[in-house]
């Protein structure tokens, strides 16, 4: 006659250490998994937010290499667009007077020139500047202010430190435009002559957009 097995029937104490070790083992993987999310957490804050500190040196070699503001690069091209105007400047000594602002030549107008003013009973006027060996370059705009009278001609002259570096006579209705190298001059000095002899008119030599630039 075959055997018949009578299921074990378990004893209270046994079932309440049975859920107890499961719930350990549910304790355990939990803590497990906890701490796996926390790994990988770390690790993406690592790599996607704040760079390392390997990392940092590229960082500053970029902000060098384009333009950071204590760069050597970046000094040297504020330094390359200062420009200052001599209608913003006082001279130190002038024959007739200085009329500094907006002027015409030619039919172009320039907003921060220099004239001066000559006539037969005053032939030569000077304005000097000191220019404080700081600026490599001078430019302007040459001619005769459009308000002087017809048939005029006038001499511009550019002496450094008393050194001529620029001369020429033009006439009404023309314009020139000059570009000279200063070479670490003290001074500046510009000359206008009128040859003529009307003394009842003034005539107006204008530097247009008189600039210094180094």
């Amino acid at each position: 006659m075959p055997r018949v097995f009578q299921p074990i029937r378990q004893s209270p104490q046994m079932i309440r250490l049975s859920s107890l070790m499961n719930n350990g083992k549910a304790q355990i993987a939990i803590a497990a998994i906890a701490a796996l999310i926390f790994l990988a957490t770390a690790c993406g804050y690592e790599g996607s937010g704040n760079p390392s500190k390997s990392e940092q040196p590229a960082t500053n070699r970029t902000q060098s290499e384009t333009g950071h503001p204590n760069s050597p690069t970046s000094r040297s091209t504020v330094a390359q667009d200062r420009t200052q105007y001599l209608s913003d400047l006082e001279p130190l000594m002038s024959t007739q007077g200085v009329d500094n602002g907006a002027a015409t030549v030619n039919g172009a107008g320039f907003p921060r020139s220099v004239s001066l003013s000559v006539n037969a009973a005053g032939p030569v006027n000077e304005a000097e500047y000191n220019i404080g060996r700081q600026w490599p370059k001078f430019r302007a705009t040459i001619g005769l202010r459009d308000d002087s009278p017809t048939g005029g001609q006038l001499s511009f002259e550019i002496r450094a430190d008393g050194k001529s570096i620029f001369k020429r006579s033009v006439s009404l209705g023309q314009a020139q435009d000059v570009s000279l190298d200063l070479n670490g001059a003290l001074r500046l000095k510009l000359t206008l002559t009128y040859s003529g002899q009307d003394s009842a008119n003034y005539y107006y030599g204008t530097w247009g957009e008189a600039r210094l630039e180094s």
